[in-house]
């Protein structure tokens, strides 16, 4: 029963978080029973279960409180095994590794970047599981990523293989972490070295592991999120979607590029603040305007959470409500 499954995982959460304190779910949930689905701000997700029941089937608002609703149902596994790559590697947790790639500065040289690799506990080389590639902003380190997103804890909850990948360390003049999201679109775009960079690493992991390559996904932060949207599009042939949170694409990039798109209609989900001060939600909105006239349809080809009250900052609360989406929508096959 549906109910039964929900309370089931309601109540490992509380036992798991240590949230079965003497006095019950009072004291962790004060808002408990106040008609109001307090989650996930202000009640540990499952104490506000009889709260969110009414407000999750309303279907009103879900991105007030989509996590409580996605909590309270069983993660969305696939229904087939996808295009296994094959791996055989039996390891698990997370690791860091290094590659070496064309630099976008000193062209053709190569230079090493890395990035660390979350493989979940539940990992078996006997089937397929999707791949996720999360990438930080501008100035960002990837090793902040794992705990700033939770991406770890969602992997190990949903069965997917996440990597945390490195921007490249810029020498123009201002010593940065950045992705090369400035780029010459109209007439280079076939040697963006992060398009590179991201096919590379999709290559050594599924080499390594058996990647579902039917579900290998891009997310990012800010110039992260810029370089999910143009990766997503850019190598539209192996990646199946992205998430794009509190991102923005280079009017480079939507004039040169995307305005004569005749390519997939990849699937993506948008997350934006309205209270963002550093990348405006406008920009999140023109993206979306873009796709919606390049054909791409809202609940079906995108869903876009534009939120209230939310600054520059990643929202890992999303994080299976995003990725329950992408993954019903596999790369389709020759």
């Amino acid at each position: 029963m549906r109910w039964e499954a929900g309370y089931t995982r309601w109540l490992i959460g509380l036992v798991s978080a240590g949230l079965l304190l003497l006095g019950g779910c009072e004291r962790d949930c004060p808002f408990l029973e106040d008609g109001v689905c307090d989650e996930p701000v202000n009640c540990p997700l499952g104490t506000d279960e009889v709260d969110c029941i009414d407000a999750c089937d309303s279907g009103e608002n879900l991105h007030l409180f989509a996590a409580a609703c996605a909590h309270r149902d069983p993660p969305a596994e696939p229904t087939d095994d996808g295009d296994p790559s094959g791996g055989d590697r039996h390891l698990t947790g997370s690791f860091d590794g290094r590659i070496s790639v064309p630099s976008g500065e000193w062209l053709p040289s190569n230079i090493d970047r890395h990035y660390t690799l979350h493989v979940p506990a539940s990992y078996d080389p006997g089937r397929s599981h999707p791949l996720v590639i999360m990438m930080p902003g501008h100035r960002v380190s990837h090793y902040d990523l794992p705990s700033y997103t939770e991406l770890p804890r969602a992997a190990d909850e949903l069965g997917f293989i996440v990597v945390f990948a490195e921007q490249q360390y810029r020498w123009d003049g201002e010593n940065r972490w950045a992705w090369w999201t400035d780029w010459n679109w109209d007439g280079q775009a076939d040697s963006n070295p992060d398009l590179d960079y991201l096919r590379v690493i999709i290559d050594v992991v599924s080499d390594g592991y058996n990647v579902d390559r039917s579900r290998i996904f891009l997310a990012g932060h800010s110039r992260g999120g810029a370089m999910a949207f143009i990766g997503s599009l850019e190598l539209s042939d192996i990646v199946a979607g992205a998430c794009i949170q509190s991102g923005f694409t280079e009017y480079s990039y939507l004039d040169d590029r995307l305005s004569s798109w005749d390519g997939r209609k990849v699937p993506m989900v948008f997350v934006h603040g309205i209270q963002d001060p550093d990348v405006g939600v406008g920009y999140a909105d023109e993206m979306v305007e873009r796709i919606e006239e390049l054909g791409w349809s809202e609940d079906d080809d995108f869903i876009y959470y534009r939120m209230d009250n939310v600054r520059h900052a990643y929202q890992p609360w999303l994080n299976q409500s995003w990725f329950d989406f992408l993954a019903a929508r596999p790369l389709a096959g020759e």
